[in-house]
């Protein structure tokens, strides 16, 4: 089977993304199963698979990848043997200057055939390709984080817009109320029983209120824009987004767990730590590059020729094809290159403690962030059950009014401000719901391997198949 250029490198893309798959599983804790915003909302995990290919935000890293298996085909180039011609076919006269008499004719086909191939070069083409295959590495993981980062943005999102639309529910609702009631304070203006200052004020309330819904509207469709746009997905209407956040379980011991793993291997199991790792492999190989520029580089020769030769003889001159046949090893040696090879080494020196250092930073910031995201989810927690109280004495009290109701000692708008006390405990408890998924899918995210990458990896192995 033959494979075009740019098929055969999507298959060695996915090869490297399979290849990664094991590590996407090593530290993902069993208990972490059904835990995290996809679990418990179905849709949202299919724009997660969506997202994977479409999203604007991973674009950028899919193309490096591509181009990176591109680098590393060039780069391994210099290692393999190269064949070169040249060939002509063409006619040739020679005669002999200030003697027009000697005159020679030749004409036919002619070639040159060379055979080079790189012998010894102190490791240094070695080097440069195993410095190519470290960055296609690099750029399959900075894919895997760039499409984890994008994952935690949209479920954030998502839960947001639930969140959104059920306060604007709640707000339709007690608009609808606040109309009926500026309806009856109208009809008892007109029996006298209310003032016009009263009503202008509950006229002037409604307005207000019309505004504040019509932009709670305005800003939910921006925002399902927004996300539909980062998701890779043409629209998501109003319809389309679930009515209810079921209550997550959160374990304390298992997000202690898993802080504790992390502080034990500082971090080093990570992506930001992976990547950091092989930029000081890369800085580390560009040293041995150049640590080995002033030595004589090796190279073998082969070459066949047939070409045209003239010769003199006295008054006589002659053509004739001649066929040559080389072997031949051959040294380069740049013997002083006015200290670029020592500025070189400095340059790769430097960029190795430089690396080091920005990963020193990088993962005790990143440490410090889920020591404090773990510490934020406990008080998400306690959060989550005063209002889940609150939820339970709203409804208790509409199921009072209700009862009142039926004895007639309580007006019928009563009980629609309860309907209205509920449908707003409802969104409370929906935001506490959607910051302790927020927060956990975060937490996770930096905490040990994103679940998501999962299906990632599991995708590309697939289609490698």
């Amino acid at each position: 089977m033959v494979f075009s250029g740019l098929t055969f490198q999507r298959v060695v893309l996915r090869a490297v993304l399979a290849l990664l798959a094991g590590s996407c599983l090593r530290a993902q804790p069993a208990e972490l199963a059904g835990t995290m915003p996809e679990d418990y909302l179905p849709d949202l995990k299919r724009i997660l698979a969506t997202a994977m290919n479409r999203s604007p935000l991973v674009m950028a890293p899919l193309f490096e990848m591509e181009l990176r298996d591109i680098y590393r085909m060039r780069d391994r180039a210099a290692r393999l043997p190269s064949l070169r011609g040249d060939l002509n076919y063409g006619s040739t006269e020679v005669s002999e200057s200030g003697n027009s008499s000697t005159r020679s004719r030749d004409q036919g086909f002619f070639y040159n055939l060379g055979l080079g191939q790189a012998l010894f070069h102190w490791g240094a083409l070695k080097n440069q390709s195993a410095i190519s295959r470290i960055n296609q590495l690099i750029a399959a993981k900075s894919y895997e984080k760039a499409y984890r980062e994008l994952a935690v943005l949209l479920r954030q999102s998502y839960l947001t817009l639930i969140v959104q639309q059920a306060k604007l529910r709640q707000g339709r609702e007690a608009l609808r109320i606040q109309g009926e009631s500026l309806a009856v304070m109208r009809e008892r203006l007109a029996l006298g029983g209310v003032s016009s200052a009263e009503v202008a004020g509950a006229e002037l309330a409604k307005r207000e209120a019309d505004l504040e819904i019509a932009k709670l509207d305005a800003d939910l469709i921006s925002a399902r824009r927004t996300f539909a746009r980062l998701a890779g997905i043409g629209e998501l209407p109003e319809d389309a987004l679930p009515t209810d956040i079921p209550r997550p379980a959160f374990s304390a011991a298992l997000a202690t767990a898993m802080t504790a793993t992390l502080l034990r291997d500082h971090a080093g199991s990570t992506l930001e730590a992976e990547i950091y790792d092989l930029r000081i492999q890369e800085a580390m190989k560009r040293y041995d590059i150049a640590k080995v520029g002033l030595l004589p580089k090796f190279n073998l020769g082969a070459g066949y020729s047939l070409e045209n030769n003239t010769t003199v003889n006295g008054n006589a001159v002659g053509q004739r094809a001649v066929a040559r046949q080389t072997v031949n090893v051959s040294a380069n040696w740049n013997i002083f290159d006015g200290f670029a090879t020592r500025a070189a080494k400095l340059e790769a020196k430097l960029a190795q403690r430089s690396m080091a250092a920005r990963r020193e930073a990088e993962l005790q910031e990143l440490l410090e962030t889920v020591q404090a995201l773990e510490r934020q989810l406990k008080l998400d927690v306690e959060q989550l059950e005063l209002v889940e109280i609150r939820r339970g004495m709203a409804v208790e009290t509409r199921r009072r009014a209700e009862e009142e109701a039926t004895f007639g000692t309580l007006p019928k708008g009563d009980i629609e401000r309860a309907r209205v006390g509920i449908l707003l405990a409802d969104a409370k408890a929906l935001e506490a719901r959607a910051a302790l998924l927020a927060r956990w899918s975060q937490f996770v995210a930096l905490a040990t391997d994103d679940p998501v990458l999962n299906s990632l990896s599991v995708r590309h192995a697939r289609e490698k198949k």
